[in-house]
């Protein structure tokens, strides 16, 4: 599993599993961006090669977030309700949820807004 998220994400350090990113998050004074995926997600490949990818949002969320992808067909949901794939839920570093629930894709305008914001909040 790790492995296949190194590969999908070459370009951003993704925590290897929930826990990790609970903890490195609190060693590092971040909050937390959890994405639930499922093979064969066209959205999710989209924010992958198209959102994530970008230096803007790669370096935003390098210095602010730990990210951490949960994949549906292996990973537990940790108790989270999934809607749809993705699903995104922002935490603080004691899993506490930050801001709405975002569900689906977005390009990198909307989606380094919805960073922006959940960042601002306390």
């Amino acid at each position: 599993m790790f492995l296949l998220s190194t590969l999908l994400f070459a370009d951003l350090n993704w925590a290897e599993d929930y826990d990790s990113a609970l903890s490195q998050a609190q060693k590092e004074h971040k909050k937390v961006i959890v994405m639930f995926s499922i093979s064969g997600c066209h959205v999710c490949k989209m924010m992958r090669d198209d959102v994530y990818s970008d230096p803007e949002v790669m370096a935003y969320v390098e210095k602010y977030f730990v990210p951490v992808e949960l994949h549906l067909d292996f990973d537990d949901k940790e108790g989270y309700e999934v809607f749809g794939t993705p699903t995104f839920y922002f935490l603080d570093a004691y899993a506490k949820q930050i801001g709405d629930v975002k569900i689906g894709g977005s390009n990198k305008m909307g989606f380094m807004k919805k960073l922006r914001e959940i960042q601002a909040s306390k």
